[in-house]
């Protein structure tokens, strides 16, 4: 995203904000780290809006439960919307949907070359990782860790559910991507490139119904803000 279009973006966030999200802004030492601030919560309350016009993006309320997780609040909460938000440098992604736990990720592929995540993997992933190409291993251990923050994001419970017990296997190219714990079909899951630099995630709770709708707004290009409603 050109510097012009960014500044642009991230002042039209900043007039959506609530005072509270200004006073959390103040505290990022880095401006890059408050454009994404800026940028991803705009589209979160943008979204929710999308959804229920009537609320105006500002006056969307939150609150954070105890594992950190934020949801709705006061007179909003009523709208029986659930959400979750993601960003990282040079992409934001949000999900809302009606009354459906709900969880996403984006991370930048660049920044997870040289290094590996550790006790990530079950080990049946483990062993599918092994068998690829050396060239091919650092964006598939990307791909396990996206899925499994939109899975814990969902929970509820975020980091603090041990990564290695969400078991996806072997990744399929294309396609439905499944968790082997979840026999019922409780879980959806899908993954994309929203750019060349970056890869996402979505976790649905379906509770083994019918497979949830999922309306994918933005595929835009690398660097641009998106966001999936359901």
């Amino acid at each position: 995203m050109p510097d012009s279009d960014r500044d642009t973006a991230v002042r039209a966030g900043l007039a959506l904000l609530a005072p509270a999200e200004h006073d959390r802004l103040a505290r990022f030492r880095f401006a890059r780290d408050r454009a994404q601030y800026a940028v991803g919560h705009a589209l979160l309350r943008t979204a929710l809006t999308w959804c229920h016009p009537e609320v105006p993006p500002r006056q969307w309320e939150f609150r954070t439960t105890w594992h950190g997780r934020p949801e709705l609040a006061g007179r909003t909460a009523e709208t029986g919307l659930r959400f979750n938000l993601s960003h990282t440098p040079g992409a934001a992604v949000c999900v809302v949907t009606r009354g459906t736990d709900c969880g996403i990720d984006v991370e930048e592929s660049a920044a997870h070359r040289t290094f590996r995540l550790p006790k990530v993997l079950a080990p049946a992933e483990a062993a599918a990782l092994a068998r690829l190409p050396v060239g091919g291993q650092a964006d598939a251990l990307l791909r396990y860790w996206t899925l499994k923050e939109a899975y814990t994001k969902a929970l509820g419970l975020g980091l603090a559910h041990p990564f290695s017990r969400c078991d996806f296997g072997a990744l399929p190219d294309t396609g439905v991507i499944t968790m082997a714990a979840d026999a019922t079909g409780q879980w959806q899951f899908h993954q994309w490139r929203p750019g060349s630099r970056h890869i996402a995630a979505l976790a649905l709770r379906r509770g083994g119904g019918a497979a949830v709708v999922v309306v994918h707004h933005g595929d835009a290009p690398a660097g641009s803000p998106q966001t999936l409603a359901t």
